[in-house]
């Protein structure tokens, strides 16, 4: 049941991205009603994340995973920023996304890695 709901937030956050700007999306998936009773660990549920959104040899782009986790963790209450950054000895334009709850990287895999935050999104 849990990788359906993920699947149908995936869903949710493709479909917000084609329509708003991320600032905005980002506003917009972090409203979430009542917090569930139900709790997993940030950590724990960012790995769940990253297992249910990969399949085969298929995962998709890490701003979608990330923000499937964000949703995901407001729906449980939990107080978490999406963050954007570029790999310290940045090469490219290569950004990446996590997330992260007090400073901390709870995922989804593989996180923060080398990357150095550039935005942070409530």
């Amino acid at each position: 049941m849990l990788y359906l709901r993920l699947w149908a937030s995936l869903a949710v956050v493709w479909i917000t991205l084609r329509r708003m700007p991320l600032p905005e999306a980002v506003a917009y998936l972090g409203r979430v009603g009542e917090p569930r009773r139900r709790r997993l660990s940030p950590k724990r549920y960012g790995a769940i994340v990253g297992r249910a959104l990969h399949v085969g040899r298929w995962r998709p782009r890490c701003l979608f995973s990330a923000l499937v986790l964000f949703r995901a963790l407001r729906r449980q209450g939990d107080d978490v920023q999406l963050v954007i950054g570029l790999p310290i000895e940045a090469v490219d334009h290569e950004a990446h996304a996590w997330v992260e709850i007090d400073g901390h990287d709870v995922g989804p895999p593989p996180g923060r890695g080398v990357h150095e935050p550039l935005a942070r999104y409530p």
